[in-house]
């Protein structure tokens, strides 16, 4: 009999050995695991500070679009700036005929004064 119970003992120690090896692989299996997730934590707070900056750049944009736009709405349009332009052409292709008018207006009106 006691030849039964060493066998069965260390059976028994075998199974326990087993089991305990088992564990052990089990276990690093889950720090690696552990391991994994914390990288993938450590690069989702990355990725959340980017789209973080990307958003906050994002809504200055859209704050510089509309001062941009609202800046344009005061500025002088194409058509306004071409009759501008034509105005001020007519007033300097007209002058020479101004000052041809007032000249003649002053060579009437001079020998009258002078009488």
């Amino acid at each position: 009999m006691p030849q039964i119970d060493k066998e069965k003992e260390v059976e028994d120690m075998e199974k326990f050995m087993t089991i305990l090896m088992d564990v052990k692989v089990s276990l690093a299996e889950q720090n690696q695991k552990l391991d994994n997730v914390l990288d993938v934590k450590k690069k989702v707070e990355e990725t959340s500070k980017i789209a973080a900056e990307a958003d906050r750049v994002s809504q200055q944009n859209v704050k510089d679009i509309k001062k941009f736009e609202e800046e344009m709405r005061d500025k002088a349009d194409k058509d306004e700036v071409e009759r501008i332009i034509k105005e001020k052409d007519n007033w300097q292709r007209n002058l020479p005929a101004w000052v041809a008018a007032l000249i003649a207006l002053l060579a009437w009106v001079v020998p009258i004064l002078t009488q």
